[in-house]
């Protein structure tokens, strides 16, 4: 068993559209799971308030940036791209099968 994408399509003469299939879909794999951490990260990265005593009844507090609406933008992104992108590879995928399909078709036709 293979685990990359697209493991049980073969071609005779569209190798490089097969090769970029299945490069397209690991992508897309790769940026679902981009999503998910994100997504996971989104609470840990809200601001944080920050004091610290500085001796001699002085205090200085400041607070962190909150950073969750990036993570937010980035995984509804990601999200956008992964399944563009899978789309995109599965149409590659069908056109690199069909041909593969018929020039099979026509080869045993010729004998």
């Amino acid at each position: 068993m293979k685990f990359y994408p697209y493991s049980r399509l073969k071609s005779e003469n569209l190798k490089p559209l097969l090769f970029a299939t299945r490069l397209l879909g690991i992508f897309s794999y790769l940026l679902f799971l981009t999503t998910f951490i994100l997504i996971i990260a989104i609470p840990f990265l809200g601001s944080e308030a920050i004091t610290k005593d500085l001796g001699g009844g002085i205090t200085m507090s400041f607070s962190t940036p909150d950073t969750s609406g990036a993570a937010i933008i980035g995984s509804i992104w990601s999200l956008v791209s992964a399944i563009s992108l899978l789309a995109f590879s599965g149409l590659c995928g069908a056109v690199v099968s069909c041909e593969y399909k018929y020039t099979k078709q026509i080869d045993i036709t010729k004998d």
